[in-house]
């Protein structure tokens, strides 16, 4: 309550973000607004079907809030609501560019832009929509009511024709996009400065780009049934040099205070078409936001000092406006809340802040932060080797990691797999920013020797979806010897400017050792320390999920595996019992017996298994695994059948070497408790 207290006075010192229900209902005590019915009010609010600013710019903020289609879907979609939004697509539709009109459309190249946005997400949200059973609802038969169209909407909402009008539409817009955008090119090359516009430039470009990743994978569009694709209609990807190209003549134009010239005007029009608007210009903020969003990060490694020119600007020319609230009748003095913001350079100098200028604003910075982030991740990834997991989650690596008990087999436990997928894959699956209950940002792997710890880490970073790296030794040895505590320094301050990334410190221990070992020198003891700090530093981050792998967690100092320094603390032993006979089914797998012979053979093996598993047979790692089951399936071929005594031999001859035995084994029995979920 302290904390919301302090948000509430906060945000009240800015300005009065109360808002009142259009309805005049509240729906909480604290009178919040649900998205929902924001939404609803949006919709049915006094919109213009001829104003084409308006129109993609609802139907595009529609889309993108309502993506679980609660509001749009055909449960919750009344006739009233569908007729609404049937007009506001039908508007979107038949603002396509027209080819007949070549460099003369009627709309200007920031609303050809708004309009082709609009279409793309159209577009992109056209998947084949689950409606849910709702408990309670009986269905009527109609199969209409629940038909599902573009955009994951009902049939009812859709105007006749809307799927073939969106594929012909995104095909325009690509095509009047690149066209225009060669020609505000050939333009700037040849220093024809009358014709030549940059708001035309960039907004071609960003036409050109969002439509033509809409139509990517798709094989032409087919103006008449029946005759197949139109020749010339296949819409390739955007061509990259002339992207960059384009991006470098944008960031030409700039200037000296970080902004750009003032170039075609929103509206061209102010007749019925569009509205009166007054200074009706692009902000640059507005425009560079939007280059940023649609254009691949690695686009702007080469003008990094031009976005430091625009960020100057808006750190110097934040405004403010006292807004009245209470006049003192004594006094006559009037008092309010300051209201911070920003205004765009084409309005007069006592404007003030304004609500599309500061929201376009705050939105440019927001993604200008994100493509910094993103750049120096993929430096922090290339300078120290890591792997970038890309397409998004993957589900084979981790399907074929074989899982391991976590505790004594014989009494009640987990699996490492279990809890990883409960602890990381779940909580960050849908936000890593908000993770849900019980979300683990770091974790110490231990256990003896070849039990895959890299390989479980690099599994579970391709299930997330996330990059994957691993910090050895070497890592911290770059600058000798005598400056490996400044170098750990250096290493985690790389660390911290990671994102969605699964890092390994590999075999460390010697950083971590413990400061209580009696001979241990002043530099080792200094070292631990500086590795405590810098763990502590890199978790309070929470951008990134990290792993300890060790064969000695005994050598650690305690304040690494006490409670709270990590959150888990899990033993990695050797494939569990069921991982066993996996790897022996595989093996069958290849060989050419009948399925009741593999159905026979893997009972034996698992009763035998289970037998003799606490004695030597959990004490195989992987490879020692995979060798006996080899050897087993070489028994089968052979004999045709596999007996307890021919396993029972080939695991005393491989028992006799293995790793895991003597003093090892020892060790390996004393850790199969010491796991702290």
């Amino acid at each position: 309550e302290a904390v919301a207290s302090a948000r509430q006075d906060l945000f009240g010192s800015v300005a009065d973000l109360d808002l009142d229900d259009p309805s005049g209902v509240r729906e909480t005590s604290g009178g919040k607004i649900s998205l929902r019915r924001v939404l609803e009010a949006t919709l049915a609010s006094d919109w213009n079907e001829h104003d084409l600013f308006q129109v993609p710019l609802l139907v595009h903020v529609l889309l993108s809030m309502d993506g679980e289609r609660t509001l749009l879907g055909p449960r919750a979609m009344d006739e009233v609501t569908a007729d609404r939004l049937r007009r506001l697509i039908s508007a979107l539709l038949a603002s396509r560019p027209k080819r007949r009109n070549g460099s003369q459309q009627p709309l200007s190249e920031y609303l050809i832009f708004l309009v082709a946005r609009a279409m793309a997400t159209l577009n992109d949200s056209a998947t084949a929509f689950k409606i849910p059973e709702i408990e309670g609802v009986i269905s009527t038969g109609n199969e209409n009511e629940s038909a599902i169209g573009v955009g994951g909407l009902p049939a009812k909402a859709l105007p006749d024709g809307a799927s073939s009008q969106l594929s012909l539409g995104l095909s325009r817009c690509c095509e009047v996009g690149q066209n225009e955008l060669c020609r505000q090119l050939a333009y700037k090359i040849s220093g024809d400065t009358g014709n030549f516009d940059i708001t035309r430039l960039a907004y071609s470009l960003l036409t050109y780009t969002t439509s033509a990743k809409a139509m990517s994978g798709t094989a032409g569009i087919e103006l008449i049934p029946g005759e197949g694709p139109t020749v010339g209609s296949v819409v390739g990807p955007a061509n990259k040099k002339l992207m960059r190209e384009a991006l470098k003549a944008f960031f030409d134009e700039q200037n000296e205070d970080g902004l750009w010239d003032k170039g075609q005007p929103i509206y061209k029009t102010f007749r019925k078409t569009g509205r009166n608007v007054g200074n009706a210009f692009v902000f640059s903020t507005d425009t560079l936001g939007s280059l940023l969003e649609y254009l691949p990060a690695e686009y702007f490694r080469p003008h990094l000092g031009a976005l430091q020119k625009s960020l100057t600007w808006i750190e110097t020319h934040q405004t403010e406006e006292m807004m009245a609230s209470y006049c003192d009748n004594e006094s006559s003095k009037c008092y309010g809340t300051v209201l911070k913001g920003w205004g765009s350079p084409h309005l007069t100098a006592d404007a003030g802040p304004q609500a599309w200028s500061t929201a376009q604003t705050l939105t440019c910075i927001f993604r200008m932060r994100k493509v910094i982030r993103q750049l120096m991740h993929r430096d922090v990834m290339a300078e120290f080797g890591g792997v970038s997991i890309a397409g998004g989650p993957r589900m084979s690596a981790w399907e074929r990691l074989l899982d391991t008990d976590l505790g004594d087999p014989r009494s009640e436990h987990r699996t490492l797999k279990e809890v990883l997928e409960e602890r990381m894959v779940v909580p960050f699956a849908k936000d890593f920013t908000a993770p849900s209950y019980g979300a683990s940002y770091s974790g110490i792997l231990f256990g003896p020797p070849g039990t895959a710890k890299t390989t479980i880490c690099e599994a579970l970073a391709e299930r997330m979806g996330w990059d994957f790296l691993v910090i050895d030794t070497v890592a911290f040895l770059e600058d000798g010897l005598a400056n490996v505590a400044s170098r750990i320094r250096y290493v985690f301050a790389r660390l911290m400017e990671l994102e969605k990334c699964v890092i390994l410190f590999d075999e460390i221990e010697e950083f971590c050792l413990d400061r209580e070992t009696p001979g241990i020198g002043m530099e080792s003891r200094m070292l631990t320390t500086s590795m405590l700090t810098a763990i502590n530093d890199l978790r309070r981050k929470k951008r990134s999920v990290f792993f300890m792998a060790t064969n000695r967690l005994r050598a650690f100092d305690s304040a690494i595996t006490r409670p709270g320094r990590f959150d888990m603390q899990l033993f990695v032993g050797t494939p569990n019992l069921d991982a066993r006979c996996i790897q022996f089914c595989d093996k069958l797998a290849s060989s050419p017996i009948t399925n009741e012979q593999s159905s026979a053979a893997e009972a034996v093996y698992r009763t035998f298994l289970t037998k003799v598993w606490s004695e030597d047979a959990m004490f195989m790692n992987y490879l020692e695994g995979m060798q006996f089951a080899s050897s087993c399936a070489d028994v089968i071929m052979r004999e045709g059948d596999l007996s307890e005594e021919a396993m029972a031999s080939i695991l005393n001859t491989q028992a006799a070497v293995m790793t895991v035995r003597g003093t090892v084994r020892d060790e390996y029995i004393a850790s199969m408790d010491m796991s702290r979920l």
